[in-house]
């Protein structure tokens, strides 16, 4: 007599069927999106083009001073620290600015931004990014990257622009930079990234 004792996880009733029992596979449109929510910004990049805000004392605030040694001797050099446009992603990135090359006063200046950028009436200066500007980050991937128009004989280190800018910042103007770097709304969560910075130079785009 063939014996009809039950086999652990399958019915009686599937022994008498020669098809095989198969379970519906998971449809790919049924699987939720396993990407990771993040508010920072894609790292600038060079071809990419940018808009700088024209030049009001009131709203760019007072300049800050960076400090760095080169050569055995003490530098110090005044930045406007601005947050533009970048037109081809749609985000904002930091940028920092020489004051000579920025100020009203010395559109003179060659390298002003008046001379390299196109002037778009009411808004800034659209402003190709290439080997004319460098830019600091946190690491290889581009993490907290930002901008800095300057003569670039000048060598201070990339933590230098965040130290002196933030540390010297309105409550307000610290805000506003944090949320170009996408690390939050106070000037304190970025300090707590400055150690990723030190110890390296700018690098040129």
């Amino acid at each position: 007599m063939i014996s009809l004792r039950r086999i652990k996880g399958s019915p009686i009733s599937s022994l008498n069927s020669s098809a095989p029992s198969y379970r519906r596979p998971l449809s790919l449109q049924s699987i939720p999106s396993l990407s990771l929510p993040s508010n920072m910004p894609s790292p600038v990049a060079s071809g990419q083009e940018i808009m700088v805000p024209l030049f009001n004392a009131d709203s760019a605030g007072a300049p800050v001073h960076v400090s760095w040694q080169q050569n055995l001797s003490q530098r110090t050099a005044d930045y406007y620290a601005l947050t533009a446009d970048n037109i081809t992603t749609g985000e904002q990135v930091p940028f920092f600015i020489a004051a000579e090359y920025y100020k009203s006063s010395t559109k003179a200046n060659p390298n002003h931004i008046t001379k390299i950028g196109e002037l778009v009436e009411g808004e800034g200066y659209k402003l190709k990014v290439d080997n004319r500007l460098q830019y600091g980050q946190k690491n290889a991937q581009g993490e907290l990257r930002f901008i800095v128009y300057h003569d670039k004989e000048r060598k201070p280190y990339q933590h230098r622009f965040i130290e002196t800018a933030v540390g010297s910042a309105t409550a307000g103007k610290a805000a506003e930079m944090a949320k170009a770097f996408g690390v939050g709304s106070a000037g304190d969560q970025i300090m707590n990234q400055v150690k990723a910075f030190v110890g390296d130079y700018l690098h040129t785009f």
